[in-house]
């Protein structure tokens, strides 16, 4: 439970880091163009770096909510004698 709380936590510190420039858009560019080509599609302009790195931020905590749900779904729909 700690560490659901603490990566939601830290998730929100980064986000406002980003938004509030406390964390330089060029390492935050630098960190997103290698996660691009990584997977294969153009790195976004410096403009555009703070906006998608949010919608980053966004889907990572949205899967990781999704993934716990559906473990806690699972668990509790399994028999308990097994």
């Amino acid at each position: 439970m700690v560490v659901i709380i603490v990566f939601h936590v830290l998730m929100l510190l980064l986000a406002l880091g980003i938004v509030s420039r406390f964390i330089s858009p060029q390492a935050v560019s630098n960190i997103l163009g290698y996660v691009h080509k990584t997977i294969g599609i153009t790195p976004p302009s410096l403009e555009k770096v703070p906006a998608i790195a949010l919608v980053w931020i966004g889907s990572t905590v949205i899967i990781v909510d999704g993934c716990l749900f559906l473990l806690v779904l699972i668990t509790s729909l399994s028999p308990a004698g097994g």
